[in-house]
């Protein structure tokens, strides 16, 4: 019998190592069990993540997609160009005819009235009642005509003489509203 008891020792440890091997993989097994199931926790977050960025870049795409539209409509109706700029003081009681005005001083060739700061004079390729925005000079609008004022060419009309001699003559960049060209 005592030859059996080492051998039934080696059996009761093997088993023992062996039941703690069970319970330590079912430990184990939990652990990563739980793991895994973190980890489809947090990717169930980030593919919520990744639907919501994904629906934002959408949504900037449509934007994008406006703002160009919105730009070629703006282009389509209105341009840029560089023109050459003077100024002419029709109403000052030192304007001299056949320079600063013909006929009437107050009446442009459109048959409106002179506005300083409003009324422009341009080429006869531009059409009366045309808003230009003159850079450096704002809003104004071609009322008149001028015998110096050619094609890409604006007059503005200004108070006095001395307003006009400040202005000189300079090359600005002007945005109008397109007009239909024959």
């Amino acid at each position: 019998m005592r030859e059996k008891t080492p051998r039934l020792t080696a059996m009761v440890i093997l088993v023992a190592m062996l039941l703690f091997s069970i319970l330590w993989l079912t430990l184990e097994a939990e652990k990563i069990e739980q793991e895994c199931f973190q980890l489809q926790e947090e990717l169930l977050k980030l593919r919520a993540e990744n639907n919501q960025l994904h629906g934002q870049i959408e949504g900037l795409r449509d934007q994008q997609a406006d703002i160009g539209q919105r730009m070629q409509d703006w282009l389509d109706e209105w341009a840029v160009d560089v023109w050459e700029s003077s100024a002419y003081a029709p109403l000052d009681p030192r304007a001299e005819e056949g320079m600063c005005y013909i006929g009437d001083p107050a009446v442009t060739a459109s048959g409106a009235r002179v506005v300083p700061g409003t009324t422009a004079a341009a080429g006869p390729d531009v059409p009366f009642g045309t808003l230009i925005k003159v850079e450096g000079a704002g809003w104004w609008v071609v009322q008149d005509r001028g015998g110096g004022v050619g094609n890409r060419c604006i007059d503005l009309a200004v108070q006095t003489r001395e307003e006009a001699l400040c202005w000189g003559r300079r090359q600005v960049k002007v945005v109008y509203r397109k007009w239909a060209r024959s």
